[in-house]
């Protein structure tokens, strides 16, 4: 049981099997699937609208102006039912689950402008355009083309789709995630085509005949993941990597230092060669370039980030990557903290689960020196942080895993401990204060001193 705020940064921390990645796959489920949700929830709402006004004609701020939370409540409830695709894991491992997911409705989505054509394939035919003016408070769908009205679809999911980006999407951003899996898949990313071995493992156990009288058996099949989300997710995009190579992404367009703060921790840069492929290239004129499996585990655990960063990232975007610190050294555990507080201040939001003294020290150095203070401006200029790197304390949410009592649902049994996330203080002076690894340090310096001076001399 446990409250979790996303901020611009939040982190988790705590000992092995406390519920860390439990947490983060349950927020990444939701991100992944509530677009998905709300075509289940608005269908009806759309339609109904529709019939009763006798027009395509849609008042988002009288459907939605304070409301945001009461569909978010309904969202939640639907998702219950997908958390057993979310986790891959038996659904019966989810039996009395309550999720609710709630946001602070300060945003004013009423000075969005949006305008979308809607046609019969990528070149075909105007169908209908859909659109909402600036400080318009209506959505308008405009049909060209009457077969739009005998869609297999519905004209519910256009409107859907419109009200998503309009409305929701400024609460409920786009997510990429990197999954502590990440550096097998960089090696393996050829053979992990998840897609296609669980399309052959169905069609090996459907009849012919049932293939045929229903094609639609099989894509219900396929969409039975044998992985959790995050994982599939992350797979996915790493076998994408070749495909993305030419894209740019917003970040990388407008934070070009962002992307040359990440090439100094890995060394070099990623590539994709004609007739050699996706390759690391390492800095410094005439040194060979190396292949996934050539290259060393620091490499390979960072890839998806590295083509994230270039190819897509854009401000707003949530990130959320599991145990940062695999396979870097201490060294590259600071210089990723200071990675990640340029993204945050660049405009994405950040989810970490963490394992790493040096990556949370670090965040409390960059939090520390953005008091600004003569002496910590005078720290700052001495060991060569710039002003982007800065982290402000009121941005960061840092949670640790912990245990509350339960009380006993039956009088005369005893209460429970549960698992539960218990967040951290944090103090512009000197940063987070994280138990789970002070208490570790100072029992490992206790014995070494027992052991130094505890002796005869």
């Amino acid at each position: 049981k446990a409250t979790l705020e996303l901020t611009d940064l939040t982190l988790i921390c705590g000992e092995n099997n406390t519920g860390k990645t439990y947490a983060t796959y349950a927020v990444y489920g939701f991100l992944r699937s509530w677009r998905r949700l709300l075509q289940m929830v608005l269908a009806h709402e759309i339609e109904a609208i529709a019939k009763a006004e006798g027009a395509y004609k849609f008042d988002l701020h009288e459907m939605f102006h304070g409301k945001v939370n009461d569909y978010l409540a309904k969202l939640s409830e639907k998702y219950i039912s997908l958390l057993p695709q979310t986790f891959a894991a038996n659904k019966s491992f989810f039996d009395g689950v309550r999720i609710l997911v709630s946001v602070d409705e300060t945003l004013d989505f009423s000075k969005a402008h949006f305008q979308r054509t809607i046609k019969d394939g990528p070149a075909g035919k105007v169908l209908a355009t859909l659109s909402k003016e600036p400080d318009s408070k209506v959505l308008e769908l405009l049909i060209a083309d009457d077969s739009l009205l005998y869609s297999p679809f519905g004209l519910s999911q256009f409107v859907v789709d419109a009200i998503a980006e309009i409305v929701f999407l400024l609460y409920l951003p786009d997510t990429h995630v990197s999954s502590a899996e990440r550096t097998g898949a960089a090696i393996f990313r050829r053979e992990l085509d998840i897609a296609r071995t669980r399309m052959l493992e169905k069609l090996s156990n459907m009849d012919s005949k049932e293939i045929k009288r229903n094609p639609f058996r099989l894509l219900e099949q396929v969409e039975d993941a044998g992985y959790a989300w995050p994982v599939e997710d992350n797979v996915d995009f790493i076998r994408q990597l070749e495909d993305i190579d030419k894209q740019t992404g917003q970040l990388a367009s407008e934070t070009p230092s962002l992307l040359q703060a990440f090439d100094a921790i890995i060394g070099g840069s990623y590539k994709v060669i004609k007739d050699q492929g996706l390759v690391y290239q390492p800095k410094g004129s005439g040194k060979p370039r190396f292949s996934m499996n050539e290259s060393s585990s620091c490499i390979r655990a960072l890839l998806d980030v590295g083509f994230y960063l270039r190819c897509k990232a854009k401000p707003g975007d949530i990130f959320i990557i599991d145990e940062p610190e695999l396979n870097l050294h201490p060294k590259n555990q600071r210089a990723f903290a200071r990675l990640v507080a340029r993204m945050v201040n660049a405009g994405v939001r950040v989810f970490i689960t963490t394992h790493s003294d040096y990556l949370i020290k670090e965040f409390n150095t960059l939090i520390m020196l953005a008091q600004k203070t003569p002496h910590t401006q005078v720290m700052q200029q001495a060991h060569g942080y710039a002003d982007e790197e800065l982290l402000n304390p009121q941005r960061v949410r840092l949670y640790m895993t912990g245990t509350e009592l339960k009380a006993a649902s039956v009088k005369g049994k005893r209460a429970t401990r549960i698992n539960t996330l218990k967040p951290a203080m944090i103090y512009p002076d000197r940063g987070i204060e994280v138990t789970t690894f002070d208490t570790t340090i100072e029992e490992m310096n206790a014995i070494q001193s027992e052991i130094m001076y505890g002796g005869d001399l």
